[in-house]
């Protein structure tokens, strides 16, 4: 028996729903699983203090070290997705979500990469002034570009047919979907249906105006129709 919601870190932002896209593949999984749990949103600047006293291991070998999805259960601290996903499966296994193997993950990843133009330059316009400074710090050297350089306007059309071109190959592989929605799954949401999911939603909430209007109708709206499949699950507690 649970003795304590689970506390779920993510970062603060000005929007109502959070953005954060490893978080969503959480907490869609928590949510479908029927798992108590309480969010606790961390500014980015505080989250390495935030997560090193709340006892959670560092994601990285150099900084920012740390970052979200991390959870508290009972008395176990856990960061990275992945890490975050198994311990749940393994310790709360009704509802089962199959985390599937490692052709299923790099199939997600080998179109993750291509949202980041849509998505990264826009991010700072949803957070507080100091938030923003952090992120653009952070951002600069990890993209080894100011931001506005990511996707300036003249190549947000390329970038959306990238997306495209990336979602046609995952079509291919992945096949016909669930009678439900699902296109990992079939009897059920598999972890990389949520692992998709959360690009989906992180481009819905905090990409540039549009572009998830024009994905979730690629390849006969397969895409619309897993995003409608987890709905019921796009929830924040």
């Amino acid at each position: 028996m649970q003795a304590a919601p689970i506390t779920l870190f993510d970062f603060d932002s000005e929007l109502e729903t959070p953005f954060s896209p490893k978080v969503w593949a959480i907490r869609l999984l928590l949510n479908y699983k029927e798992i108590p749990h309480k969010t606790t949103y961390v500014h980015f600047p505080d989250i390495g203090t935030v997560l090193a006293a709340a006892g959670a291991p560092p994601t990285r070998q150099v900084a920012p070290l740390y970052t979200v999805p991390a959870i508290i259960d009972g008395d176990k601290a856990i960061s990275d997705s992945r890490l975050i996903a198994g311990h749940i499966e393994r310790t709360y296994p009704a509802r089962p979500v199959p985390l599937q193997g490692d052709a299923q993950q790099l199939a997600v990843r080998n179109v993750e990469f291509l949202f980041y133009p849509l998505i990264v330059p826009n991010t700072m316009n949803h957070l507080d002034e100091r938030d923003a400074a952090y992120f653009i710090q952070t951002r600069r050297v990890m993209f080894r570009k100011e931001l506005h350089e990511i996707c300036p306007p003249s190549r947000r059309e390329e970038a959306v047919r990238a997306i495209e071109a990336g979602l046609i190959e995952l079509s291919d592989f992945v096949g016909a979907e669930s009678h439900e929605g699902w296109v990992f799954g079939k009897d059920g949401p598999a972890y990389a249906d949520f692992e998709l999911l959360r690009l989906f939603l992180w481009l819905k909430i905090a990409g540039f105006p549009g572009a998830w209007d024009r994905i979730k109708e690629l390849n006969g709206a397969k895409w619309g129709r897993l995003f409608i499949a987890a709905e019921p699950y796009i929830n924040i507690e």
